[in-house]
């Protein structure tokens, strides 16, 4: 760091960079302050390096200045590595935008060809049923239920793909609207199996969020409590939340079927089911979407086994500042 010392120093200093320190310098000696910045210095071998450079004012007993004294030292190497995460961050987010787009036009145009489909196979049976056997109806009804199937998968890849695109700003809001949406849009579901559903949940509650998002949030984890409930039992459901560390934690908890441990990462991948379709109807997508939600808040997701047994999924959201 030889070149650093006496005269020498603004000579090396990169000219991109000259004036910014000049003026934290000069901005520091008429205050009598420390300063601190980073820069780029021409090293003795011709190169230029990254060095994060710190001064402190010196005073004599009477309180008058003196100067400063100063020291540096190289951080290339750090900046290197924060150059190199920066550009892959910028290509990891053009890489999703250009996947979300697909995503979005593929879904998109996958559905003409599924209605196509359908309406031929119901023109069909229209002009030739009473030609078929028990067999035929039987197979003309696998592919209608297929394409109904693949319509539905193709309608929710078009909502995922919505999350990040078409999703509201993220505003200060509270949460307890977003819980009583989603039990009035449950009503019917929630009455039908006589489930028991407590909120205990300070509906003043304010985090930052998509008010729409947050809605079908909470609607999905709340109907899957309702959905895979344990036959016989009354379904028990809670809706609880905490603050930790700035964020509010939200949990909702049942006493269903459960989810064995070694599913808890699976569950949230795209189209994954641990029950077949007789069992169970739906395409798999709901806790996929939950999670793109909660991510797209900057939170997280997951998945613990209630003590009844059942299951307790908690997520993470913002509150305002």
């Amino acid at each position: 760091m030889e070149q650093e010392m006496g005269d020498g120093w603004a000579e090396g200093v990169h000219p991109g960079d000259f004036d910014r320190c000049l003026k934290v310098y000069l901005n520091a000696f008429a205050l009598r302050q420390p300063f601190d910045m980073e820069y780029r210095i021409k090293r003795a071998c011709g190169e230029y390096g990254w060095i994060a450079d710190y001064g402190i004012p010196i005073l004599n007993q009477s309180g008058e200045f003196l100067g400063y004294v100063g020291y540096c030292f190289d951080i290339s190497t750090r900046r290197q590595s924060e150059e190199k995460l920066e550009i892959a961050c910028k290509d990891l987010a053009a890489s999703n935008a250009e996947l979300e787009q697909f995503a979005y036009v593929a879904s998109h145009d996958l559905r003409e060809p599924l209605r196509m489909i359908s309406s031929y196979v119901a023109l069909i049976e229209r002009r030739y049923g009473h030609h078929f056997d028990a067999d035929g109806h039987e197979f003309l009804g696998f592919v209608r239920e297929g394409a109904q199937r693949m319509d539905a998968m193709v309608l929710d890849l078009l909502e995922f793909s919505r999350i990040e695109r078409l999703g509201d700003p993220l505003i200060p809001m509270r949460i307890g609207g977003a819980i009583s949406h989603a039990l009035k849009n449950l009503k019917t579901a929630i009455a039908e199996c006589d489930a028991r559903v407590t909120v205990d949940v300070d509906a003043s509650l304010e985090v930052v969020g998509d008010v729409q998002q947050l809605d079908r949030l909470f609607q999905n984890l709340i109907g899957n409590a309702v959905k895979y409930r344990q036959e016989g039992i009354t379904p028990q459901i809670t809706v609880m939340a905490r603050t930790n560390d700035g964020k509010s934690v939200f949990s909702v908890q049942d006493n269903g079927i459960g989810i064995a441990p070694e599913y808890f990462d699976r569950i949230f991948l795209l189209f994954q089911r641990l029950h077949t379709r007789d069992a169970y109807e739906g395409t798999g997508i709901g806790l996929s979407v939950c999670k793109k939600i909660v991510e797209r808040h900057g939170g997280e997701i997951w998945v613990e086994q209630s003590p009844s047994g059942g299951s307790t999924f908690l997520f993470t959201l913002p509150t305002p500042e």
